[in-house]
């Protein structure tokens, strides 16, 4: 058990499980508080707002007021945490350059500052990442996507989007700040792994009895497949620009079309072109070899950052036009069946209030909602047919 207070610091990187490791811990905070770790700030909406504000991002026509005293708040909550410890955790921190780390750091309260990095293999990430580009409401296409990351790679370029994937360059800036032995690199399990070990890795790190916590959260950012985060591409492209802002995009977009419609469909996983293989392996190979001699502490294994010989796609699975159009109509199917089921029309109001458990028993309920059955049935054999290859941007 440490004996100084301590301000662990979860930097990120952004698809490494962050929202699944987050959404356990804020449903935990009961138990956390009792093994002497309280979450500053406590809910997700504040840790953005404060990580907007350090990094300078603020846009007062976009974001809500409270961005700009959001590292006040901080301050002040910290200096009132009770425990031992306390954690921060915001993915985007991970792209703070060493002025705006140290302007956070000043808010610590002389607590010992640790910063924690979640790390993954290129051959989930690169793919996990488009579809996080696709979910704020851009319409890069996928190759278009990994052609302009791995440029910004091999020139040295820091910016958007390479900066989401270097993790021996966040541990640079990072240790500008906070000294390498207080910089931890959690590696996320390679597939197949018991699904609590990355909570367990982590909890190792922070000082926490892992087996105390209740772990059976859903993950909560759903992957979709490939014909289906097309189908996404090509709605926001689609999208007037007003309806692409992030407050309004994040309701109607990403929560949604993305998180309810689209990720429920069954769609083949996305992989990575096989032309980037050796890319991605010469690259890993080099992030391993800066993070052993940057001296940061590992829980975990560097070899999980290798890449899976099947994360990579030998043949042409860019999605044919057959296969976007079923997905569409699939997703049609659904908005429809939700939009009667009771989703603001009178129509399905009244459908609502004859269904099963109201007056008339269940048997006519279960035979009106045998046409919904039916058509999600329907909807589900068109996206299984197999289409022929086509384009895409």
């Amino acid at each position: 058990m440490p004996t100084s207070r301590r301000l662990y610091v979860h930097v990120g990187l952004q698809k490494t499980g962050t929202s699944y490791l987050q959404g356990v811990l804020r449903a935990n905070q009961g138990e956390l508080a009792r093994q002497g770790l309280d979450l500053v700030p406590a809910g997700t909406g504040d840790s953005f707002e404060l990580m907007l504000q350090v990094r300078g991002r603020y846009n007062p026509q976009r974001d809500p007021a409270s961005v700009a005293d959001a590292l006040e708040r901080f301050e002040t909550t910290l200096a009132a945490a009770p425990g031992p410890r306390a954690l921060l955790s915001q993915e985007s921190l991970a792209a703070a350059t060493p002025r705006q780390a140290a302007r956070l750091l000043a808010a610590a309260g002389g607590r010992e500052v640790h910063v924690v990095l979640t790390v993954r293999d290129l051959g989930r990430s690169l793919p996990s990442l488009w579809q996080q580009e696709l979910k704020a409401g851009h319409d890069v296409g996928y190759r278009r996507y990994l052609r302009r990351l791995r440029t910004s790679q091999q020139r040295g370029r820091t910016g958007h989007p390479w900066i989401q994937l270097d993790a021996a360059a966040v541990v640079a800036r990072w240790s500008e700040v906070v000294p390498a032995d207080r910089i931890h690199v959690v590696t996320v399990p390679p597939p197949g792994s018991p699904p609590t070990l990355l909570l367990e890795r982590l909890s190792r790190v922070l000082d926490l009895d892992a087996s105390r916590l209740d772990a059976g959260l859903e993950a909560s950012n759903s992957s979709l497949g490939r014909v289906q985060a097309e189908l996404l591409r090509r709605v926001n492209a689609g999208l007037p620009e007003e309806l692409r802002r992030r407050q309004v995009y994040g309701d109607v977009g990403k929560r949604f079309l993305a998180a309810r419609v689209l990720a429920a469909q069954e769609g083949r996983r996305i992989l990575v072109p096989e032309e980037l293989r050796a890319w991605c392996e010469e690259t890993t190979a080099a992030q391993v070899a800066a993070l052993v001699a940057a001296g940061c502490r590992v829980e975990g294994d560097l070899e999980d950052l290798r890449c899976r010989p099947e994360s990579f796609d030998v043949s042409d699975a860019t999605p044919s036009e057959k296969e976007v159009a079923a997905a569409a109509v699939a997703a049609l199917v659904d908005v429809l069946v939700r939009r009667a089921a009771g989703r603001g029309t009178s129509a399905g109001r009244s459908a609502g209030r004859r269904a099963p458990g109201a007056a008339g028993g269940n048997a006519a309920g279960s035979r009106r909602s045998s046409p919904v059955r039916a058509l999600r049935r329907r909807a589900r054999r068109l996206v299984a047919r197999p289409g022929r290859s086509g384009e895409s941007r």
